[in-house]
C-alpha cells in the first residue's frame, strides 16, 4: 500500500525474480501493478511499473522503477 499525505491511496501486487551473489548482494527484476481510486493517481492503474532491486552486502538497497505504458 501506498498512501499520500492528503489522504490518497494504491496497492499494488507484483512479482519478479532475484539472484544472489557470491558476495551476498542481491538483485531483483519485476513488475508490479497498481490500483487506486485516487483521481490524481488514475493513470496507474492503466501501467505496469518495472523495477530494478538491488541490497548490496553491506544491506544497502537501491530501486529504479519504470512506468511500461
Amino acid at each position: 500500500m501506498v498512501l499520500t499525505a492528503d489522504g490518497g491511496m494504491a496497492t499494488w501486487k507484483g512479482a519478479g525474480v532475484g539472484k544472489i551473489s557470491p558476495t551476498g548482494a542481491v538483485s531483483y527484476r519485476g513488475a508490479i501493478y497498481y490500483s487506486t481510486g485516487y483521481a490524481k493517481w488514475a493513470s496507474l492503474n492503466a501501467v505496469a511499473g518495472v523495477f530494478e532491486f538491488e541490497i548490496d552486502p553491506e544491506g544497502n538497497t537501491h530501486s529504479k522503477l519504470w512506468a511500461w505504458k
